[in-house]
């Protein structure tokens, strides 16, 4: 009898748990059924104790004190100063950066182009050349009266019961011819001076005009010379601004990371300050602190 009794009991065991599984296969539980039958995420993730460590630049960036109540999101730590000290570093090298940019650096104007010198026109000194000739002419025919003269002279000179008249008279013409003579060297010696003042003239021009081309080349020379010295310091102008700029750039990223890393340490829960511990300060100047803190249930 026992035994059929053991036999209907477990026989009833094995139908309620075949009704069990058709029951949960085919109709599932409602949600609230199920996150009562689980433990909620707040009971399994919230701790008891909590060590919050924070690193500040000094004391007064942390903001909690031992025996402190403190509700969740309160601030730990900020480093106001120096998220303050890096903000107004970050102006200054952005307005650096700024000017530095928008300044313009003007190119050098290339020379203008010297304009040709106007050269010499041609000479002649046909003029010049035509009164020597002429004056030379002169002298020869007077040379050759005067030679003549100079003989008759001496023949009527000679002659015996000469009137006396007649010889003073071919010696004052001798005298005249000697005069007219003197006369023509005379102009003779002017139109060779005032030939060669001509081409003393001519010489002293070309003289100077050799001296004003050699001058306008010289000044063109030099006007290349600064072009090329100021063109060259435009360019390295440009390259020191590049390189400026580069290094303002750099300074200003690594003060936009640093204030990126300063991030305001906030309590994830609410709870009590247990202890604050200053655990040293590193190579940099920063403090290290540790928090715990004693989460409310």
């Amino acid at each position: 009898m026992k035994r059929v009794s053991k036999l209907v009991i477990y026989g009833l065991v094995i139908v309620g748990i075949a009704i069990s599984i058709i029951t949960t296969n085919f109709f599932p539980l409602s949600s609230w059924a199920t996150a009562n039958n689980q433990p909620t995420q707040t009971e399994t993730t919230t701790p008891k104790r909590l060590n919050i460590t924070v690193n500040v630049s000094e004391p007064d960036d942390l903001k909690v004190s031992e025996g402190e109540q403190i509700a969740k999101g309160k601030v730990i730590a900020d480093r106001e100063r120096e998220r303050t000290r890096l903000t107004a570093q970050q102006k200054q090298l952005q307005l650096s950066l700024d000017r530095l940019q928008a300044a313009s650096i003007t190119p050098p104007a290339a020379p203008a182009a010297v304009p040709p010198t106007m050269a010499l026109p041609p000479i002649s000194y046909l003029e010049q050349e035509a009164a020597v000739a002429k004056t030379k002419s002169a002298i020869s025919s007077i040379e050759s009266e005067v030679e003549l003269k100079q003989q008759e002279v001496e023949y009527l000179s000679g002659v015996k019961n000469l009137d006396p008249i007649i010889l003073e008279h071919e010696r004052a013409k001798l005298k005249q011819l000697k005069l007219n003579h003197t006369a023509a060297v005379r102009e003779y010696q002017l139109a060779m001076g005032k030939m060669q003042t001509a081409k003393s003239d001519r010489a002293y021009q070309e003289y100077q005009a050799s001296i004003n081309t050699a001058r306008r080349v010289e000044e063109m020379n030099q006007a290349r010379l600064n072009y090329q010295r100021q063109l060259a310091e435009y360019e390295q102008r440009l390259t020191d601004r590049e390189f400026q700029v580069t290094q303002l750039q750099e300074k200003l990223n690594n003060v936009d990371q640093a204030i990126a890393t300063l991030a305001v340490i906030k309590s994830p829960y609410s709870g009590t300050v247990r202890r604050v511990s200053w655990l040293g300060q590193s190579a940099d100047g920063t403090l290290s602190a540790q928090v715990v803190l004693m989460v409310n249930k």
